[in-house]
């Protein structure tokens, strides 16, 4: 796919070892729990929101002298694994050309780990050779890229998360290949965990 924002760039400087750049950059950087993302030529809309832990119901249960506990969001069980705070999602909505692509429950509803981060740049504060590198940070930020093929046929969303199935925070990539006509693909890569 043509123009596809590498996740993470590792020539960008992290804001926690610069804090000088950071704090002239950034007004701020938020964490919502719902947003929009457009692809860059405007054509493609992914509209997402994560369940807010006070949006759950919970029940105790037993197995055999352990005691657990499950999540529920309206009729839906989250999967046992997961808690609300995992970052679960709640919507998925992708839209192309203005016209809905329904993205069937099984495709998004089943993982954690999702996270929205965005921020705000003054961009009057910043120097014209740190344009590239505010870019390049701002894509390594935990939230899904919209993309849409060179032959303008197939749209990717990419969302770096955190994997929940491993430990230290480790990161997954996940990947839903949508074609014009509704087919849908997704993908999980998941690098070898070094805990």
């Amino acid at each position: 796919m043509s123009g596809v924002v590498p996740a993470i760039s590792m020539a960008v400087q992290d804001p926690a070892e610069s804090p000088d750049l950071w704090t002239r950059w950034s007004e701020k950087l938020e964490r919502p729990t719902d947003s929009v993302f457009q692809s860059t030529e405007g054509r493609l809309r992914l509209e997402v929101s994560l369940i807010r832990e006070e949006e759950t119901t919970s029940e105790t249960y037993k197995v055999g002298d352990s005691e657990f506990v499950r999540y529920s969001f309206g009729d839906r069980r989250l999967p046992d694994t997961l808690h609300p705070t995992d970052g679960v999602l709640k919507t998925f909505r992708f839209y192309w050309d203005g016209q809905e692509i329904k993205v069937p429950d099984r495709f998004w509803n089943d993982v954690g780990g999702f996270r929205l981060e965005k921020c705000t740049f003054v961009e009057a504060k910043l120097a014209p050779a740190e344009t590239l590198q505010v870019e390049e940070w701002n894509a390594g930020l935990l939230h899904p890229q919209v993309v849409l093929s060179a032959d303008g046929g197939t749209a990717m969303v990419e969302w770096s998360i955190i994997d929940t199935d491993a430990c230290c925070g480790h990161q997954a990539t996940l990947r839903w290949l949508i074609s014009r006509s509704g087919h849908i693909m997704r993908h999980r890569h998941t690098t070898p965990n070094p805990c």
